[in-house]
C-alpha cells in the first residue's frame, strides 16, 4: 500500500504521462502511416533487415520526443506553480517573483532531462535518415559522419533526396543559432553544445536574465539561457522538432505533410 504522499505522486505522474503522449500521438501516428505507405509502394528498393532497422530507429525517435515532451511539460508546470504566485506578489507590493534554491534543484533536473532526451531525439533521427536514403551507413552519428553520409549519396532517387535533406539541415538545424517568435533557428547546433556540457559533467550555470513581467510591473525571475526562461527556450525547441518532422517526411516519403487531427484515411 502507498502513503498519501506516494499516491499523489503516482497521480501526478499519470497526469503527467497521459498530458505529454497526447500531445505527441497526432504526428507519431501521421509519421508512422506515411512511413507504411512509403513502404507499401517502395518495397522493392530494400530487404527485410533494411525495412526492420528503419522502422525500429523511427520508433527510437519517436520515443524520444515523447520523452523530451514529458520533461516539456514538467518545465511549464514549475514555471505555472511560480507564476500563479503573482497575486501574492501583488498583495506584499513585491517587484519580482524569485526563484529558490531548493526551487531551482527541479528546474534544473528537468530542463537538463529535456536536453538529453532531445540530444538523443536528433541522433536518432539522423541515423533514420541514413537508413532510409539507403547511405551505407553503419555506427553511432554525428553531424560531420551524418553530412559525409548524405554527400556520398548517388544512387536514384535517394540522390536527390539527400541533397533536399542536407539543404534543410544546413539552413535550419545546423549552424550559428538564432532566434524567430516560433522555433529557434540552427537549434541542433546549441543543442549538441549544451547535451554536451551535461555529459561532460560541466555545470549549466543558470542565469536570472528574464525580461518577462507579469501584470506589466512583476518580474518573473525564472532561470534563463540567452535571456529566454527555461520554459519557452525549451518550447522553442521542440517546436523546431516537429517542424523538422514536418519538413523531412515529404521529402523521404515522398507524400504531403497532413494538417489537423490524425484519420485512417489519410493518404488513401
Amino acid at each position: 500500500m502507498f502513503d498519501e504522499k506516494e499516491n499523489i505522486i503516482i497521480s501526478g505522474l499519470d497526469a503527467l504521462l497521459q498530458t505529454a503522449t497526447s500531445h505527441t500521438a497526432n504526428s507519431s501516428l501521421k509519421i508512422t502511416k506515411m512511413q507504411q505507405k512509403y513502404f507499401e509502394k517502395n518495397q522493392d528498393k530494400y530487404i527485410e533487415d533494411e525495412i526492420h532497422l528503419v522502422k525500429y530507429y523511427l520508433n527510437a525517435a519517436l520515443y524520444k520526443f515523447v520523452l523530451s515532451n514529458i520533461s516539456l511539460e514538467q518545465l511549464w508546470t514549475l514555471s505555472s506553480l511560480k507564476r500563479n504566485n503573482v497575486y501574492n506578489a501583488l498583495e506584499n507590493s513585491l517587484k519580482s517573483l524569485d526563484t529558490y534554491d531548493k526551487e531551482l534543484i527541479m528546474i534544473s533536473f528537468v530542463f537538463e532531462s529535456f536536453l538529453l532526451q532531445s540530444r538523443t531525439f536528433l541522433d536518432f533521427i539522423m541515423l533514420y535518415i541514413t537508413l532510409v536514403l539507403k547511405t551505407g551507413h553503419k555506427g553511432s552519428i554525428s553531424h560531420s559522419k551524418f553530412m559525409k553520409a548524405l554527400n556520398n549519396v548517388r544512387d536514384e532517387p535517394f540522390d536527390k533526396k539527400a541533397k533536399e535533406i542536407l539543404d534543410y539541415f544546413n539552413s535550419n538545424i545546423y549552424g550559428k543559432p538564432d532566434w524567430n517568435f516560433h522555433h529557434p533557428r540552427y537549434w541542433g547546433t546549441l543543442l549538441s553544445s549544451l547535451r554536451d556540457k551535461i555529459a561532460h559533467r560541466d555545470i549549466i550555470k543558470s542565469s536570472f536574465n528574464s525580461n518577462e513581467y507579469l501584470f506589466d510591473d512583476i518580474l518573473f525571475n525564472w532561470p534563463t539561457l540567452r535571456n529566454i526562461t527555461y520554459d519557452r527556450f525549451c518550447q522553442y525547441i521542440q517546436n523546431g522538432m516537429f517542424t523538422l518532422f514536418q519538413e523531412i517526411t515529404p521529402i523521404l516519403f515522398d507524400l504531403k505533410w497532413e494538417t489537423g487531427t490524425y484519420n485512417e484515411n489519410m493518404w488513401i
